[in-house]
């Protein structure tokens, strides 16, 4: 058996988060991923976004958590013979992936019709923020701003707070799914039409997918939801943040069964039966009322007691974990997403990060090689191509190639 895209090439030539984690989930299901990174510098990632002790070393946790499975090349990809490599590789390639900013791709040489000329049947997917055309299609985009941009601010936060962003990168992560999704499409259509295609991938498009619920709200009904806090868009008052004797829990009982084995499990199960909280209406009316009788009643037992026991009623709740305690519970240690990933060449590191969100009865996602150091397998890579020893150093002393560092 062979995984879904064992025999796929795919040429990334993208950094940071989003564009790079497309090509992760990728090389998860088999693919042969080309990392393209600038000579002595990489990807920003590597050293040079978000603190970690191993940034010293170009490794990065956020740079090893995006780039799973792939081979380095370092390559300048403004010298002519740059390009040329660049070129004799997509030849052979199935995909090119990139999230170079507007004008620059063109800049390079490396847009969809120079691509596309060499190679007919690629597929080309480009991610940018705000798309391949457009009143903002040349515009720089990170997620934070994306979030601001796309709505996502003005529905998270809470009156007091105001709009607040994430501390996560949503965007990226659904740009990056998007963007996966879009390419596994694409090679699907391929096989059937023997075409390739071209794919505009836009961070501000993906940031609305994830809003899909609450835009819809909007342009059907008219309602631009708010800042709710904890609380829920359903504004019931089961449904929201509770302290408990030792932390707190989020609980979602929008259902009259879920409200009736709350009730049950604190002691009180005539309640339901009580004019003040016997439906939504009136539970949303008397709100104030049901959220201290509520909160009262959470206080007497731990985060996680209450979390098992109204779990029993069919409560959708939760205790609220920190990073760190999520990534020890048993459901997760089950479903294998947090994945053992082979470490990293000569470096001395038990490695688990995060694969894909699915499992499959076989063949499904794995990590088939470590997160890539810089331009470590530029040498086998050029070999491949037809370079020999000498050719090879002659572009490393032109600094056209980056080799790894002894």
């Amino acid at each position: 058996m062979a995984q879904a895209f064992d025999g796929i090439k795919v040429i990334d030539f993208s950094q940071v988060l989003a564009a790079p984690f497309a090509a992760t989930q990728l090389a998860l299901l088999g693919a042969d991923v080309i990392k393209i990174e600038p000579p002595g510098i990489g990807d920003q990632m590597r050293n040079r976004m978000l603190p970690s002790p191993l940034a010293e070393h170009d490794m990065a946790s956020a740079f090893l958590a995006m780039n799973i499975g792939k081979r380095s090349l370092a390559l300048d990809l403004k010298d002519p013979r740059g390009k040329e490599i660049a070129f004799k590789l997509i030849e052979t390639a199935d995909v090119v992936l990139h999230n170079f900013r507007g004008g620059v791709v063109d800049r390079l040489g490396l847009d969809y019709a120079a691509v596309k000329a060499v190679n007919p049947k690629i597929v080309y997917c480009a991610v940018t923020g705000f798309g391949g055309e457009g009143p903002k299609a040349r515009d720089a985009a990170y997620d934070g701003a994306v979030q601001a941009a796309s709505g996502m601010m003005a529905n998270n936060g809470s009156i007091d707070s105001g709009p607040m962003r994430t501390g996560y990168f949503p965007v990226d992560m659904m740009t990056a799914i998007s963007a996966a999704y879009a390419i596994a499409g694409a090679l699907f259509r391929r096989e059937r039409t023997g075409e390739g295609q071209y794919l505009d991938v836009a961070m501000l498009d993906a940031a609305l997918t994830l809003q899909a619920s609450g835009f819809g709200q909007y342009l059907v009904d008219g309602n631009m939801g708010g800042l709710f806090g904890n609380s829920s868009a359903t504004k019931m008052p089961t449904a929201d943040c509770f302290q408990t004797g030792d932390g707190a829990v989020l609980m979602s009982a929008t259902q009259q069964n879920h409200v009736a084995g709350i009730f049950s499990e604190i002691g009180q199960p005539e309640l339901i039966d009580d004019a003040r909280f016997s439906s939504i209406a009136a539970r949303i009316e008397n709100r104030a009322e049901l959220r201290a009788l509520l909160s009262e009643a959470f206080k007497k037992d731990s985060a996680e007691n209450w979390e098992v026991r109204l779990a029993a009623h069919g409560v959708p709740i939760a205790k609220v974990r920190s990073v760190a305690e999520a990534s020890e519970t048993p459901q997760l240690t089950h479903r294998g997403v947090l994945q053992k990933v082979p470490t990293p060449t000569g470096m001395d590191l038990d490695l688990t990060l995060v694969g894909s969100a699915f499992t499959a009865d076989s063949d499904g996602p794995a990590a088939s090689g470590p997160p890539p150091l810089l331009a470590e397998h530029s040498a086998e890579i050029l070999t491949a191509l037809g370079y020999d020893g000498s050719a090879v150093d002659a572009l490393v002393a032109d600094g056209v190639v980056g080799l790894v560092k002894a």
